[in-house]
């Protein structure tokens, strides 16, 4: 018992960083107003593309559609977007009845779309809430970042469910830009974050694990991915799909194609199946990613105690580390500029960790063996 607590006391100091870190980053807006709005309280005239049942009144809206029926859509125009960096959009939403189509992106959703000198859609961060089912009012805000090739900037409101009814209020969308405080206070918790690592960096005793290599580079791995800027993962992903597109628009040459197969349907490409898979996952990958990483990191600890032959409380411990060491990745994330933290992301860690105990239990009597 009286270890237990030795070891608890030793995380304080992490625990305390990691609840200032967040109980700030919560209450600190980093944005201050760089303009006048954009968008206020829009009307059904400002609209400048309906699609579907949409139906609006005093800057409110609804969207609905029927079984078997078609999606309803609403655009506005978010003039002079372009001149600035950053545009933060305010919403309440309340949905009735919408039921997910065939993809999960198909619910009701407000969306701000950025299109180039070509009119052609530019991918990267534009959806503020994807909503299904029943729910009451609630109120949504999220800062959308402009592209610098962007030629202009729609928000959207969009119901493309098999059916059911979205309604929109409040609608709001004000440029902003960082404070001038908001560099210090990163640095300054990131200086506290850097001598917190030093600190118990030597705790863990890395360098006396049995895979002390293969943790090291996981745990890296975790923290790069932490710390990577939004930008290079969409423009990662825009590659890989930019890739898959080209696979899959290549046709095989007319001289290889039997006269016996001229006259069947031509089936679907093995690229083109890539594509559609990458497309239908590609919103899976981010916890994905968390899932696999915080699984591979706790059975790799996991392995490498029972190397060493430590006592089983020992990994009761080792989880409760890993835990920690996930939720303050997450609070890491408030230092970046464009990253947020997400309960969503630390429970998708938690089931990656889980699961990684259940595969270390079917193969802990291996190790013994070979310990």
């Amino acid at each position: 018992m009286n270890d237990w607590k030795n070891k608890f006391k030793k995380r304080i100091p992490a625990l305390a960083l990691l609840l200032v870190t967040v109980l700030f980053w919560s209450v600190y807006d980093r944005y201050e107003v760089a303009g006048s709005a954009l968008l206020e309280a829009p009307s059904l005239a400002d609209g400048t593309r309906v699609r579907g049942g949409v139906f609006g009144r005093a800057g409110r809206f609804s969207l609905n559609v029927l079984p078997g029926g078609k999606p309803a859509r609403i655009s506005f125009s978010l003039p002079a977007a372009t001149d600035h960096e950053f545009i933060r959009v305010r919403a309440r939403i309340k949905v009735d009845g919408v039921v997910e189509g065939k993809h999960s992106w198909n619910c009701a959703r407000l969306l701000v779309t950025q299109y180039d000198a070509d009119n052609k859609w530019m991918s990267g961060h534009h959806g503020l809430v994807a909503e299904k089912g029943t729910k009451d009012w609630e109120a949504h805000e999220d800062v959308f970042k402009i592209f610098p090739k962007a030629d202009r900037a729609d928000l959207v409101l969009q119901q493309s469910g098999s059916e059911g009814s979205a309604e929109f209020d409040q609608i709001e969308a004000q440029p902003v830009r960082f404070r001038a405080s908001f560099v210090g206070w990163r640095v300054f918790f990131a200086v506290l974050w850097f001598l917190a690592a030093i600190l118990y960096f030597p705790r863990c005793r890395l360098h006396q694990r049995k895979l002390k290599i293969l943790i090291f580079l996981n745990a890296a791995a975790i923290l790069a991915g932490t710390l990577m800027p939004s930008d290079w993962i969409i423009t990662g992903s825009e590659k890989i799909q930019s890739t898959l597109h080209e696979l899959r628009t290549s046709e095989p040459s007319p001289t290889k194609i039997l006269a016996s197969e001229k006259n069947k349907k031509p089936a679907p490409t093995s690229p083109q199946k890539q594509m559609d898979w990458f497309m239908e996952m590609n919103l899976e990958t981010h916890q994905a990613g968390h899932f696999i990483l915080f699984a591979s990191l706790c059975f790799l600890v996991y392995c490498s105690a029972a190397l060493e032959r430590q006592h089983p409380i020992y990994f009761a411990k080792v989880g409760f580390d890993i835990l920690i060491f996930a939720a303050v990745t997450e609070a890491l994330q408030f230092l970046t500029t464009d990253r947020t933290a997400g309960i969503l992301d630390l429970r998708t860690d938690l089931y990656g960790m889980a699961a990684a105990l259940v595969v270390f239990l079917a193969v802990r009597p291996i190790l013994l063996k070979r310990g």
